[in-house]
């Protein structure tokens, strides 16, 4: 099974999961997420926003230029693609994905209980 090339590269993907976590961020807190450097960073996000995947708005404060990234759907629906085809890999159905994140509710014995 084919991964889609753009979205599997390992930059782009910190970028779009950092981004589905906080779907707006200035470039320095982008960069302090992802670990990447100011040229990785900025080069990843011109791709990414080439497909489609980030918009990016830039703006002056106080007379300093200010980068904004956002995902956008089509970023988000890429990033969710990617993680069903990596669960599909594992022989994991779409649908278990979803279960993952569903939290079991588990009976407490009075003695896990601490006040």
């Amino acid at each position: 099974m084919p991964f889609d090339s753009l979205v599997a590269n390992p930059g782009r993907l910190r970028i779009l999961v950092s981004l589905a976590q906080e779907p707006t961020q200035e470039f320095v807190q982008l960069r302090q997420a992802t670990k990447l450097t100011d040229g990785n960073l900025s080069t990843h996000a011109k791709r990414l926003h080439s497909a489609g995947m980030l918009a990016i708005e830039k703006t002056f404060r106080a007379g300093k230029p200010v980068t904004t990234l956002s995902l956008t759907r089509t970023g988000r629906e890429a990033l969710e693609s990617h993680a069903n085809d990596l669960l599909a890999a594992l022989g994991m159905p779409k649908r278990e994905a979803m279960m993952i994140d569903t939290p079991v509710s588990v009976p407490a014995q009075e003695e896990d209980w601490v006040d």
